[in-house]
């Protein structure tokens, strides 16, 4: 958009410098929304005095129902409608690309109003007049934007229009970025998820030292209270002179991120007031972008491992990686648990032979032939990623 042609239709629109601000302000903001721009969508439908604006961030398909978030009242019986069937014979899709419509430009108005979808769908939701764009790129638009009107209001005219176009680059910018933080906070999950099944547990620090989130392996860790913990929001190591040396570490990796050389990764044991094998720690420098420098931003990882926990596998997952039955996948699991054939024999209630005999077909599956050769196997496989 042009300079000319956003003055031009700043003017058009009506709206004063501070509404127009507001406005834009509450696109960007509404990304960071559990449910996105709910604000904003309720800030227009009273500017542009509607009873329903929304945004459809998914069309629906044969094999998953449409996304789609909007201001006005709730009517989730004749929503499923829309999703279901009407869709289907909407005449207002496929609008040009970009740019602001009224449902009179697409449609004739008498076609309109004899349609199923208006007589069926939108007259049931006090919905006359209608107006929208389909933003994005590509063949298939990455938002439908939507605004509505009863028959005792006016229909939009042309500063409607003008508004709600000075918004459509905003709105296009602010659903990409919501797009990559989705897939952002997507790839976090995994691999979030993938250290919950090795037990692994990760805590991420600011600049200053103070936790700002961990993961629910070491949230059962710090727990325990036993060789690690948090005091004040911060780590804190059982004995004084471990402690000293865990902050030390982590001072160093917080300084090392304005370092040229590479991300500084270092580790230790902690000892276990109640005797058990000590913690494992590994501190290292969390990768930072060249333009991010919030105060609370993460600036270093702190991995901890408890060799006691244990790593996570499931039947299932044994069954299709080795052609294990399920009474031999049982077995497995319980020695995955560190226990003997004998106690795993009596926890599951069968017999030693008969646990020596599933053990053996194990091997013969596996192709190997010692339990601490079977043991290394499925550790360094794939199975307790799964």
């Amino acid at each position: 958009m042009s300079g000319t042609d956003f003055d031009a239709l700043f003017r058009k629109s009506g709206l004063s410098l501070v509404e127009y601000d507001g406005l834009v302000h509450q696109i960007y903001d509404g990304t960071r929304e559990p449910t996105p721009w709910t604000g904003f969508l309720e800030a227009l439908r009273q500017r542009l005095d509607a009873n329903y604006v929304s945004m459809i961030l998914r069309s629906p398909s044969p094999d998953r129902s449409w996304q789609v978030v909007f201001a006005g009242q709730a009517r989730p019986e004749i929503a499923e409608a829309y999703n279901t069937f009407f869709y289907a014979v909407d005449p207002f899709v496929n609008l040009p690309v970009d740019r602001v419509v009224t449902v009179d430009e697409v449609v004739r108005e008498e076609d309109w109003l004899r349609s199923a979808i208006f007589q069926e769908f939108l007259a049931p939701l006090g919905i006359r007049y209608y107006l929208g764009a389909d933003i994005g790129d590509g063949d298939e638009p990455s938002c439908r934007f939507r605004a509505s009107r009863s028959s005792t209001g006016a229909p939009f005219d042309d500063a409607d229009r003008a508004l709600c176009q000075l918004l459509v680059p905003h709105i296009k910018s602010a659903v990409k970025l919501r797009s990559l933080l989705d897939v952002t906070e997507a790839e976090r999950t995994l691999y979030a998820g993938t250290l919950e099944r090795l037990s692994v547990g990760a805590v991420i620090l600011d600049k200053k030292g103070k936790i700002l989130r961990m993961n629910d392996a070491a949230s059962a860790i710090l727990a325990e209270r036993d060789g690690l913990s948090t005091i004040n929001g911060t780590l804190h190591a059982a004995f004084g002179s471990e402690n000293k040396e865990m902050h030390a570490l982590i001072d160093r990796a917080i300084r090392s991120e304005c370092s040229p050389s590479p991300h500084l990764v270092s580790g230790m044991s902690l000892s276990r007031k109640s005797g058990r094998p000590n913690l494992g720690i590994v501190v290292r420098t969390a990768p930072v972008t060249e333009w991010s420098e919030s105060s609370d931003r993460p600036a270093v990882i702190v991995i901890i491992r408890d060799v006691e926990q244990k790593s996570q596998a499931s039947l299932s997952i044994l069954k299709r990686l080795y052609g294990l039955t399920p009474a031999e996948s049982t077995l497995v699991l319980k020695l995955l648990e560190g226990l003997t054939v004998e106690d795993a024999s009596e926890e599951l209630g069968i017999s030693r032979n008969t646990a020596r005999c599933q053990l053996r077909g194990v091997f013969a599956k596996t192709g190997v032939t010692r339990q601490t050769e079977l043991m290394r196997l499925l550790l360094s496989g794939v199975a307790p990623l799964a």
